[in-house]
């Protein structure tokens, strides 16, 4: 991976990332360790966006009692790499209608740079446990059994009712990984993601976060293993023609992956008619279209 990040064709300075974990939630490293490969990649921007904190426990959501250090770390590593990077603070912060969201108070107290909006929890069991679409296929399948009385499309389509409801009541600045649930169908044949009602949910959402200004990513975390993105490649030609504000974030979990599948996907952006990427632009925790060369990777 190293090597094709400084081979001379297409360097990857002056990239940002928006989306990444460190060891607050289920990153495998302390922020500290980001930062210093996000500068020797030279890397202009970085933003760390633990997961938010919910009102349960889960295998990868920042504990309630951590949240003030996780600030305060954040804080102290803005200042002493000032002159070499701007690191913003961020959380992926989890809609759960009546729990957690964008206008949640821990999230309003927490002053962020910007916001990284996202559904992972779907409904929950009859005992009151929240079912997650990001859990193992063998799990995905229980709820999808128990709790939709295995309609694919009743569940497909909740899922996508709840990123609606959470742009248009508590939009975020970022819209995270927007039809990652498309994951199962990796190992099984869920749903044809060609059909009408399939199209209609995943379009009909990334128009009305570009009517609400909400940043749609194109979330690279599965390329380098599964050859996958969210929104799949099949709409980025659409997303171009509809103007889509789109940025890229690896979703990174590990240092080594800030950039994993940028320069891939970056070709195909480009080849489907995109011409801007949405950036960090401050002041009122604003992003703005930047035009980009895929042959000079600077803005």
């Amino acid at each position: 991976m190293q090597d094709s990040l400084h081979d001379n064709s297409h360097s990857l300075k002056n990239w940002a990332n928006y989306h990444g974990h460190c060891f607050f939630c289920d990153g495998k490293q302390e922020p500290e360790v980001y930062v210093k490969k996000a500068i020797e990649w030279g890397m202009t921007v970085l933003g760390i966006s633990s997961h938010a904190p919910v009102g349960f426990d889960t295998d990868w959501n920042m504990k309630e009692e951590k949240l003030s250090e996780y600030l305060k770390v954040l804080s102290h590593l803005k200042e002493k790499y000032k002159e070499r990077i701007k690191l913003l603070t961020s959380m992926e912060v989890d809609y759960i209608p009546g729990e957690a969201g964008p206008s949640h108070q821990r999230v309003v107290n927490a002053n962020l740079d910007y916001i990284v909006g996202s559904v992972h929890f779907v409904e929950a069991y009859d005992d009151g446990t929240h079912f997650s679409i990001d859990d193992s296929t063998e799990d995905f399948t229980r709820g999808l059994n128990q709790i939709f009385g295995g309609d694919i499309q009743k569940l497909v389509k909740r899922y996508f009712e709840l990123q609606k409801e959470m742009i248009a009541n508590e939009p975020p600045h970022i819209l995270g990984h927007m039809d990652k649930i498309r994951m199962h169908n990796r190992n099984r044949f869920f749903f044809d993601e060609k059909d009408k009602w399939y199209l209609d949910e995943v379009r009909s959402t990334m128009k009305l976060a570009a009517e609400k200004g909400v940043v749609v990513e194109i979330n690279t975390k599965y390329f380098e293993r599964a050859d996958f993105s969210f929104p799949s490649r099949d709409h980025f030609r659409w997303m171009g023609e509809e103007k889509i504000p789109v940025t890229l974030n690896s979703d990174a979990h590990h240092p080594d992956k800030l950039l994993s599948g940028f320069k891939e996907i970056l070709e195909m952006v480009e080849n489907s008619g995109i011409t801007e990427l949405w950036h960090y632009h401050g002041n009122g925790q604003t992003f703005v279209p930047k035009r980009f060369s895929r042959d000079t990777i600077k803005w």
